[in-house]
This record gives structure tokens, sequence and C-alpha cells, in this order.
């Protein structure tokens, strides 16, 4: 029999993200809770194993979230780097028991693949090529599992104002990395930096500053890679 456990009730001075899990829902279960959600996008979901994890993110774990997708989007717009960003698409298999919506996600060198598509399917489409997940009072390693089961081949999770990023081996685990895969030409720490930056007056100003050191300083790092491709 499925069981329900919820997170401490939130006041509205809370800055923690709500969650339920359900145990043991298993995959009907799972996909009548996706039909009843229908387009909206909250609760986010994760299904790992039986359990449905269903989560609604609060202020912090958004701000957190948007500044990933943004830095991914700045560095790819101005490095011309052919890229498709696929949000929190759900992604589900249930031969692997799993199913996740990441906080961001996207498609870089598999493009070619999707390019055009208006579904996707794993069983015949691959995976994200890079996903990121902002952790505020709950972990991510339900959706980590989840993504390593697809075979995304880089997770990034910010955490405690710490960026992990996470590649995945030939033996099928993650292993922490100090560089990106993806972006072989940035480092964990930078990223990490430039995600923590305290909040100005808006946002604005972030990106016009992270703007102009991808286009100052990342471009030099980048322009030996563009040239030895074929």
């Amino acid at each position: 029999m499925a069981t329900v456990t919820t997170s401490p009730t939130a006041t509205e001075e809370s800055e923690g993200d709500q969650l339920v899990v359900m145990r043991d829902i298993g995959w009907a279960g799972y996909s009548a809770v996706l039909r009843a959600r229908g387009d909206r996008k909250i609760p986010r979901m994760v299904y790992l194993d039986g359990d449905l994890y269903l989560m609604s993110p609060a202020y912090l774990h958004e701000h957190f979230t948007e500044r990933l997708g943004l830095f991914v989007m700045v560095v790819v717009e101005e490095l011309d780097i052919p890229c498709i960003h696929s949000g929190s698409t759900t992604f589900r298999r249930k031969r692997k028991k799993g199913g996740v919506e990441g906080d961001k996600s996207f498609y870089l060198a598999n493009l070619s693949r999707i390019r055009g598509k208006t579904k996707l399917h794993l069983r015949k489409d691959p995976p994200p090529d890079l996903v990121v997940e902002a952790v505020n009072t709950h972990d991510a390693d339900a959706s980590v599992e989840v993504w390593r089961r697809f075979g995304v081949p880089e997770v990034w999770v910010h955490e405690n104002e710490q960026l992990q990023i996470l590649v995945l081996q030939p033996n099928g685990s993650y292993e922490p990395a100090e560089v990106s895969a993806s972006f072989p030409f940035l480092k964990a720490v930078e990223i990490q930096e430039w995600i923590n930056q305290p909040q100005m007056d808006s946002e604005t100003r972030w990106i016009k500053d992270l703007r102009k050191w991808v286009a100052e300083t990342l471009v030099e790092r980048y322009r030996p890679i563009k040239a030895s491709e074929p």
C-alpha cells in the first residue's frame, strides 16, 4: 500500500521547498499523477523505484535555477555553440524505473538527433547532454540517480553555494570533475562564483557582466578548441 510523507508545513516566512513523497506508488500511480497534473509545471516530479517525489520550489531554488540556465545560455550564445534548451521536460523510462524533470536541461552534442522534433521519447531519442539541478532544502540524490540511469553525460548540482560537476564514466557512475565535459574551457569554481554573486538591483546587470566576462575571457579559451573541430 502506498504511503505519503511530507516535509514540515511552511509558513509565509519559510524559505524551504515543499516536498511530498509518495512511497510504493508504482509506475501506474506515477502515470496517473502525471495525467492529473496535466500541463501545469508544479509540482515538479521525480520517480525512482516505485517512489514519487513531488516538489513545489521556493524562491531561492528558482533564483539559482534561473541563474544556472541563464549562465549556460549566455555561454552558448556568446561562443556561438549550437544548443537546444529542453527546460524541465519530463523524461521517463518504465524499464529504468525512473522519471525526472530537471531544473534545466540542454542538448549540445546530440542536438542534431532531436532537432525539429516536437516530442521526445527516450526509447529512441537521446537524453539531454547537460542537466542542472539547484538544491535548496531537499537533496538531488533521486534526480541524479535517474539521470545516471538515463545516461546523461553531465549534471551540475548547486547546493549550499557549492557547484559540483558530475561527469558520467565508462562504468556508468558519476564522478566529480573540476572542468565541464560539455564546456572543457569552463571550471566548476568559475560557474560557482558567478551563480553565487550577490543580487544587485536586478538581474540585468548580472547578465551584462556575465556576457562581458564570456566575451573577454572564455572566447580566448574556446578559440583553440573551435579551431581543432572538424
